[in-house]
């Protein structure tokens, strides 16, 4: 699945940059590692979007609340075909792969980055999602979202050897899809009229435990995987 020719000549490509300044691979994975260049930053833009158009007219909360449903779905998906799919070593830890030196960079330490498959990118697919529904919110700043995401979130981690670019199109395409579906009007009908009855009802408790799941979104679930892991080992 990796050996396409694709992957092969943006890894190559992406290769020759490597030892070239130990600087820059150090802006690299601050960038690619820093939750406040990543979820932080998207989902204040959807808490602006939210306490800047209260008007159910507007559709703009129900968006907000449909694209944290897809998202939520498209991790779920996602992790779902990583831990059944044929296992791919990243390509860093592919063995099959040339060696590329991280000039300025200590080796990964992680054993899990080892033993992770590599396909489809969870990154990709959480904030492509994100990043689709803030453009049907807005399209200007939508465009920029996804330049954004591009630049920022997924280029870096082809540029480390996590992830292949067939990853993150796999990623992106599942996220988005799932955000599409979700914001479909007969989807939406499902669950639009009990969330905002609560809200209207509950409104600090109803926000409040939005806050908590953009935070644990924003920040790729986090605790969330840590203490599923340590249930794991329990059992």
């Amino acid at each position: 699945m990796w050996n396409n020719s694709l992957n092969l000549a943006v890894i190559n490509w992406l290769a020759q940059y490597t030892s070239v300044s130990a600087h820059f691979n150090q802006v690299i994975q601050y960038i690619e590692a820093a939750h406040l260049l990543k979820g932080l930053p998207i989902m204040g833009l959807l808490w602006y979007f939210w306490f800047r158009d209260p008007d159910a007219k507007l559709n703009t909360r129900q968006l907000i609340i449909a694209t944290i449903v897809g998202c939520v779905i498209a991790v779920f998906i996602a992790r779902l075909v990583n831990n059944i799919a044929p296992f791919q070593p990243r390509p860093f830890a592919n063995p099959a792969l040339p060696y590329h030196a991280y000039i300025g960079l200590p080796p990964p330490e992680s054993q899990s980055l080892f033993d992770w498959n590599s396909f489809p990118s969870d990154h990709a697919t959480l904030f492509f999602s994100l990043a689709l529904g803030i453009f049907m919110i807005s399209r200007a700043v939508g465009f920029f979202v996804f330049l954004y995401v591009t630049i920022f979130i997924a280029l870096p981690r082809v540029y480390l050897g996590l992830h292949y670019p067939t990853d993150i199109f796999a990623g992106a395409f599942l996220g988005m899809g799932c955000v599409l579906i979700c914001t479909r009007k007969s989807i939406m009908n499902l669950y639009n009229q009990q969330c905002m009855q609560l809200l209207n009802r509950y409104p600090a408790a109803f926000q409040t435990a939005l806050f908590i799941i953009s935070a644990e979104i924003s920040m790729m679930f986090n605790d969330v995987r840590r203490f599923l892991t340590l249930i794991k080992t329990f059992l």
